[in-house]
Order: C-alpha cells, then structure tokens, then sequence
C-alpha cells in the first residue's frame, strides 16, 4: 500500500527525506542510473536499520529480550511504519533500473536484428 508524500515528510527526517525525494514520479526519470544505485544502497541500509529496530522492539514488547543499548521510546510501530516507506522507495528505484535495463537491452537487440537483415537482404542480392 502506498503512502502520500505528506505522512513520508512528517515520519522521516530531513536527511531521509532528501534520499527519498528522488524517487518519487517525475524526479526518477531525471536521475542517473549510477546515482540510482547508490540511492539503492542508501535506502536497504536504512531500510534494514529499520527492521532491526522494529524486531527488536516487537521481542522486547513479546517479553523475549531485554532492551538493545539505549532505550528504544515507542512502540514497533514508527519503525515499521518507516521501513515501509524506505521499502517502497527501494522498490520504485528498483523497477526503474530494471526499466533502464529493459530499454538499453531492447535496443541492442534492435540494431543485432537490422543488422541481420542487412546481411539476409544482400546475400540474396545477385550482381
């Protein structure tokens, strides 16, 4: 399920955010492929920094284990609630360069096939 951009600004921060912004409709198609993939990296750190948090705050709340390092406020909501939304960005970034991908590949295959039939048409061609 998709979140509106207005709940990503208010859940993350402005640093997140700013990774996130890119990602979204018309800004994808402008960025790089090569900033795509470091944007990728960014978003699964963050996206499973997140799900830690959110584990470990649903073995705490179980009773399962003891808090991790410093007290973790809340519950395991916000952080699920945020490794959705770097999961969606992941997934927007990933369906773009498989996009990029699909479209350079489509287009080697396109110039292998004209050149193939260049080759067809003039062995069939007698002088």
């Amino acid at each position: 399920m998709s979140v509106p951009c207005k709940f990503e600004r208010s859940i993350l921060s402005h640093d997140e955010y700013e990774t996130i912004r890119p990602t979204h409709h018309p800004t994808i198609y402008e960025v790089e492929p090569a900033e795509l993939e470091a944007i990728r990296s960014r978003l699964r750190k963050m996206r499973d920094k997140e799900q830690t948090l959110s584990r470990q705050k649903r073995r705490e709340t179980r009773g399962k284990s003891g808090g991790r390092g410093a007290s973790f406020p809340g519950t395991a909501e916000r952080p699920s609630q945020r490794k959705q939304v770097f999961a969606a960005a992941l997934k927007r970034v990933n369906k773009e360069l498989e996009r990029l991908h699909n479209l350079s590949v489509r287009t080697v295959h396109v110039e292998a096939a004209r050149k193939a039939l260049a080759l067809h048409r003039a062995a069939n061609f007698i002088p």
